[in-house]
């Protein structure tokens, strides 16, 4: 990444050594390491029902009840939301272009409604915590149809750095007529190690059991160390669910390298076409897209 280091930035440490011994550190350790580096606790938010933000900036009229010709989704970390109009260029552009669903992460409630703005897409967005710049950091789901429903999932092992809780954020959308559960999801990075980010997204599959046949999870699943790509897509497969966007390589940029971190997960329907624009976007993470066939 090209930017100044945060004091709450979990990315500082992910030098697979550094994790290493963040894994193994006992929690004394950890704790004279936040007195020592003057990191604070993070301030998350608790409540279960917000803050909760939404919009829709659609365009007026009648809601569409034809099928549409196929289904994309995106999921796309923002690294913060600090590069919002280059994010909007690269959501503008082919292949992203005219995307049904995108999931995003490291957001703030300004940046998604200017993103839903220009795109002209319905929104509804959870911060899950707040950085030391006082700005919120959470998950959005923006939509070309309408959310009917959506709720905040709260995701179990904070990171015991700094004590920053992860969630996901669950929407209802109504695809033509077809009710579609989506999930914007980023876990813990592996300083919680694979185990308590298995817990996370198994939390997510749970919130939605149940909730209907079409179902897409998205998100940036911090899987940078070695085997937990392999153990996340055991997870969903035994739970059902297809890895839509299965081979399309690294994700992620760093200074060590690139990684495989974001991806889609998909019940209920048919990958057609999977893709990275690893073109300039605005972020460290690169949009990872899914095209799939409609009606399921």
């Amino acid at each position: 990444m090209h930017r100044s280091l945060k004091c709450n930035d979990a990315r500082a440490a992910e030098a697979p050594g550094d994790l290493q011994r963040l894994r193994i550190a006992p929690p004394w350790a950890l704790l004279l390491l936040t007195f020592l580096t003057g990191c604070p606790l993070a301030e998350n938010y608790s409540d279960e029902a917000g803050p909760r933000y939404s919009g829709d900036h659609r365009t007026p009229g009648p809601v569409s009840t034809e099928a549409p010709a196929s289904l994309t989704v995106v999921t796309f970390n923002l690294a913060f939301s600090e590069q919002v109009t280059e994010a909007i260029t690269a959501l503008s552009r082919a292949p992203l272009a005219g995307a049904d669903v995108i999931a995003m992460q490291e957001m703030d409630a300004a940046s998604v409604d200017r993103i839903a703005r220009e795109l002209g897409l319905a929104y509804v967005y959870y911060p899950a915590s707040v950085q030391v710049d006082d700005d919120d950091f959470g998950n959005a789901l923006l939509s070309r149809w309408p959310i009917i429903a959506d709720r905040k999932v709260h995701l179990p092992h904070d990171d015991p750095y700094h004590q920053r809780r992860r969630i996901a954020v669950l929407a209802t959308l109504d695809v033509g007529g077809t009710r579609v559960q989506t999930a914007s999801v980023h876990n813990a990075t592996p300083i919680v190690g694979l185990g308590g980010r298995l817990d996370q997204a198994e939390t997510i599959i749970d919130a939605l059991e149940g909730t209907g046949p079409v179902q897409v999870v998205a998100g940036d699943f911090n899987t940078s160390d070695p085997g937990s790509l392999r153990q996340m897509v055991k997870l969903f497969s035994e739970r059902g669910f297809q890895w839509a966007s299965e081979g399309v390589g690294d994700t992620v940029d760093s200074v060590i390298g690139g990684f495989p971190l974001d991806f889609v997960f998909a019940q209920g329907l048919a990958p057609l076409e999977r893709g990275v624009d690893r073109r300039p976007a605005g972020s460290d993470h690169h949009p990872v897209w899914v095209r799939f066939a409609w009606p399921p």
